[in-house]
């Protein structure tokens, strides 16, 4: 895990982070693997959703805006802490969706905001995520939705190792690519995340509705959608 001088410079240290680890990848990876796995995580995040014309949507940490570009309703907002990643998102929406720049566990918005919320790949970056979760329901309406994405560590872990013990390293593209993604985890994640750990952090906060298991049942990705 590293850190500049977190909290006091946590914006440094987290757009030293995307300096470093561009998260933008992931949606334009080189593995034509890594690509599909992100596409069916997109794909249930968008299903969760459950968008209609008239709703309005609160993107947190919508990074490049990758996500947002995907979507369309009433009205779309996005909030990002990385002014680099914010501009990329404001270029890549338009007018489409209104970005701002601002910190997860502060979210500047009235209580009761949003029909539906999504925090997509998020938890694991931020300082306190407990504190995000209960900014998560603050902000959705009574009766909408929220939708949470995490990477399970633990998973990704044995699947690289299960990957180079059986010879399938090239599949995910070598060593040099599995380094990278190695320290991608090891130096951007403040925190180790699985189903477990997300129901636990969660707790009585948000009603889970569903949770699907990206690819298949030994997942390496978990979107979960919550009833606010």
């Amino acid at each position: 895990m590293s850190h500049l001088s977190a909290p006091e410079d946590f914006a440094d240290w987290n757009e030293e982070m995307i300096r470093r680890h561009d998260p933008d990848t992931f949606y334009n990876h080189p593995i034509p693997v890594v690509r599909w796995v992100e596409a069916q995580r997109v794909k249930a995040i968008v299903h969760g959703l459950e968008l209609k014309a008239e709703s309005s949507l609160l993107d947190v940490g919508c990074g490049a805006g990758s996500l947002l570009n995907v979507l369309t309703c009433r009205e779309m907002t996005g909030i990002e802490l990385s002014p680099t990643m914010a501009a990329r998102a404001r270029e890549r929406v338009g007018s489409d969706a209104r970005i701002l720049e601002g910190n997860a566990e502060d979210l500047p918005f009235p209580d009761h905001a949003f029909d539906r919320v999504v925090a997509s790949s998020l938890l694991s970056h931020v300082l306190h995520p407990e504190r995000v979760v209960k900014e998560l329901k603050r902000v959705t309406r009574p009766g909408g939705l929220v939708v949470v994405s995490i990477s399970d560590e633990g998973q990704i872990e044995r699947g690289m190792k299960w990957a180079k013990n059986l010879g399938f390293q090239k599949l995910f593209g070598g060593d040099k690519v599995s380094e990278a993604q190695s320290a991608y985890h090891v130096d951007y994640h403040l925190h180790r995340f699985s189903l477990l750990r997300l129901r636990t952090l969660v707790g009585d906060d948000l009603e889970e509705i569903s949770v699907t298991r990206i690819p298949f049942f030994f997942a390496v990705h978990d979107v979960v959608v919550y009833g606010a």
